[in-house]
């Protein structure tokens, strides 16, 4: 996201938990398919980057932050380099979903990358309803 996107109004943080209005989106998507929002679950965020010195800089600060991520490099299909951030049982709200998005924007806004967006998987109680 750039930054004359976030001055001029592109998107807008709403309650209950001040997510970007597309994130409160999917996470009541989320919700409608039987998802418990506080249940902790796996959950991953997407960066990509064209440049190899760019995502090794992301990542090099993920890795000073203690913050799961893996690197990935380009392959036939995808042409860019990815950076995968990674949680394990960690609920997404009240705050962690909130502040990842906002780690991740970050990063990719200091380092000259994309932020692709989220996903967060069911946990097994609720792949089972």
């Amino acid at each position: 996201m750039g930054f004359l996107t976030k001055v001029f109004g592109g998107r807008k943080r709403v309650g209950p938990y001040e997510l970007w209005s597309d994130d409160a989106e999917q996470l009541e998507a989320m919700a409608a398919r039987g998802a418990d929002l506080a249940a902790p679950r796996e959950s991953e965020f997407f960066l990509s980057f064209t440049s190899e010195p760019r995502v090794r800089e992301a990542a090099d600060e993920l890795r000073a932050m203690r913050v799961s991520h893996e690197l990935v490099e380009p392959s036939h299909d995808i042409p860019e380099w990815m950076l995968f951030v990674r949680a394990y049982r960690t609920p997404l709200v009240p705050d962690f979903l909130r502040e990842t998005v906002d780690l991740c924007e970050r990063l990719a806004e200091k380092h000259g990358g994309d932020y692709e967006g989220w996903a967060g998987l069911l946990t097994d109680e609720e792949k089972g309803l």
